[in-house]
């Protein structure tokens, strides 16, 4: 352990227990300040402005996914800065999100405060939660463990779901068959608030691979989906100081690939009680479930897979002074995992947790200081930490430098998945779990700016470098996971957005670099340069016009064509949408989205295909 490390653990839960900082208090539901300043409530688990935040935030709204008629969550996330995308073929297949380099497992994924990445294979089906039923979303780029523990070393996206008082209807139908319906009433009465929002989508698709996926794995057919979710939401105010809810969540996703079927179903069930002790003491106490069931079918047979996990969590906010606010809490979570197929697992892994933010304010300073203890069954205790200050050198403007602590335990499918057979000699398994894996752990450092230009823009730069050891790759023998030396993510962030009466634009762009540091080879799926644009413009009161553009330089990958897999590199491309939004009445809205405007052929996962040109029209009613 160096010198560094051993300083860390040592100074910081020290400064936790004595300094003191300035945050706002947490209120349900609130989004701006008075004043008409952004709040996010991720990065710190209680609301704070972003402009103060000491992390570089991303907020998407409501009103954002209504001007891109977005389809899905991946429309609205590959225009952010940090985010790649890469998709086994269309809508319903399986979809990864890297946050600044960073693997997909790596970055934490919540819906409302609840965990809901799959147990097995670390990731969250992002086709299963409707567009339609999300109200927000917050991206926090950079390692947020001494928060919320395991996962978090990219970052943490978090969804919120819909909960403000309405009724809508939505109708969409599209390229390729697609067609989707979607209900949602919600109520937000003196004492009692609930949220009803059902969605159902299918569509008969398109091939999900092509030729160079290789004589194995292609097959020219069409790989459809369907899916369907209900998200329900009911919270009281029980006395003037308590208030207690629950919320459920279900989503079932039926897609085709090409050597077979998957079904993925995702429950997850939540209940909180939430108390203002006094001026000084909030306290809330929750306790969550979420399983993730799939059955995956092919030539081979059938696979299945089978999580729970349960997770209690106890937060406690305290505000010291108009200048300090200190946040402590525990955590306990269990995951029960069953597999069965070619080989068969039944086990569980537990992690307790103790947590601490202190948020300090010294005239122009700002102070962020947090540490979590992590005792994990099977990586052992892990201590990360996490320390940032900031310095405010105007009302609009804040500049900030961090260092921060990460790790992510091996989950079921990294130990213990048996793999899958060779299609060119199904008596080789590939892909297979290794039970010797350590966790992977990094550190981070970062300096940033943000600035607000006048009252409509805003301009955030940040630099950051990340270095993560024993980073878990299939990249041994027959592909079975192992650990590597290290890996290095390194990049520049920039973004531009800001508005008027009439128009409104977002410009991003994001220079990173993802490499073995030992071997100084590319990680596969990530590019090195992203720009992207966003623009709209008002016609008429009632006709919004926007465009959003991509352009992604090249990225390396793997070729599984044949056995040996060997590395190929997916072209450059870029990618321009179009949307049209018309008032055709006071509840009536009328949406046209055209995606892929240049037909442009392109690949984000070798030798799987992307949608090509096409168009989808949605009627949407609202009060």
């Amino acid at each position: 352990m160096n010198k560094t490390s051993i300083a860390l653990k040592v100074a910081i839960p020290l400064a936790i227990l004595s300094l003191q900082s300035q945050t706002l208090q947490a209120a349900d539901g609130v989004e701006l300040t008075e004043s008409g300043l952004e709040l996010t409530v991720t990065a710190n688990r209680r609301e704070r402005q972003s402009i103060n935040t000491l992390a570089p935030v991303s907020v998407i709204t409501r009103v954002d996914i209504e001007k891109a008629q977005a389809q899905d969550i991946v429309d609205v996330l590959r225009l952010q800065n940090g985010v790649d995308i890469a998709r086994n073929g269309g809508a319903g297949a399986t979809t990864s999100v890297f946050l600044r380099g960073s693997n997909s497992k790596q970055v934490l994924v919540l819906i409302d405060g609840v965990r809901v990445s799959s147990a097995t294979n670390g990731s969250f089906d992002w086709s299963g939660l409707p567009i339609t039923q999300v109200e927000r979303i917050e991206i926090v780029r950079g390692p947020r463990a001494a928060l919320y523990g395991s996962d978090a070393i990219g970052g943490i996206i978090q969804i919120f779901t819909r909960k403000k008082s309405g009724t809508y209807v939505s109708a969409t139908l599209g390229k390729n068959g697609t067609s989707g319906l979607d209900l949602g009433v919600s109520k937000n009465g003196e004492k009692t608030d609930f949220a009803l929002n059902v969605s159902k989508e299918n569509s008969k698709g398109f091939s999900a691979t092509n030729s160079r996926a290789g004589e194995f794995s292609f097959n020219p057919d069409l790989d459809g989906y369907s899916k369907e979710s209900i998200n329900a939401s009911v919270s009281h105010q029980i006395s003037d100081n308590t208030k207690a809810g629950a919320s459920v969540f279900y989503s079932d996703n039926s897609s085709d690939f090409d050597q077979g079927d998957s079904e993925l179903t995702v429950q997850t069930i939540s209940t909180y009680i939430s108390s203002e002790i006094s001026d000084m003491w909030n306290t809330k106490l929750s306790l969550s479930e979420a399983k993730n069931d799939t059955v995956s079918a092919s030539a081979f047979g059938t696979s299945t897979f089978d999580t729970k996990r349960t997770e209690i969590n106890w937060q406690n906010d305290l505000t010291l002074s108009e200048n300090s606010d200190f946040t402590v809490g525990i955590n306990h979570r269990k995951t029960d995992a069953k597999i069965t197929g070619f080989s068969t697992f039944d086990g569980d892994i537990t992690n307790s947790a103790v947590y601490a933010n202190s948020l300090n304010r010294i005239g122009k300073i700002n102070l962020d200081l947090s540490g979590r203890y992590d005792d994990h069954s099977q990586a052992g205790g892990e201590f990360t930490g996490q320390i940032a200050t900031g310095y405010s050198f105007s009302s609009n403007t804040n500049g900030y430098i961090s260092y921060g602590t990460a790790f992510r335990a091996p989950n079921i499918n990294d130990l213990y998945n048996p793999g899958s057979p060779s299609f060119s000699d199904p008596s080789i398994f590939q892909f297979a779990g290794n039970p010797d894996l350590e966790p992977e752990t990094s550190k981070t450092f970062e300096v940033g700016v943000k600035t607000s230009i006048g009252n409509n823009s805003r301009l955030d730069f940040n630099v950051f470098r990340t270095t993560v050891e024993d980073q878990i790759v299939f990249q041994g023998v027959n592909n079975q996971l192992i650990n590597l030396d290290e890996t290095l993510l390194k990049g520049i962030e920039v973004s531009f957005s800001g508005g008027s009466e009439r128009f409104d634009w977002g410009l991003g762009a994001t220079i990173q670099r993802a490499v073995d540091n030992k071997t100084k080879e590319r990680l596969v799926r990530r590019p090195n340069n992203k720009f992207t644009i966003d623009l709209g413009a008002k016609l008429t009161p009632q006709t919004r016009i926007g465009v959003d553009a991509l352009i992604s330089s090249n990225r390396a990958d793997n070729d599984f064509s044949s056995f040996p897999s060997s590395k190929t590199k997916l072209k450059s491309y870029s990618l321009l949408n179009l949307s049209l939004n018309h008032k055709m009445s006071k509840s009536v809205n009328l949406g046209l989205r055209v995606e892929n405007v240049t037909d442009a052929i392109y690949e984000t996962a070798h030798g799987y295909n992307t949608p090509r040109r096409g168009a989808f029209l949605t009627f949407t009613y609202s009060d």
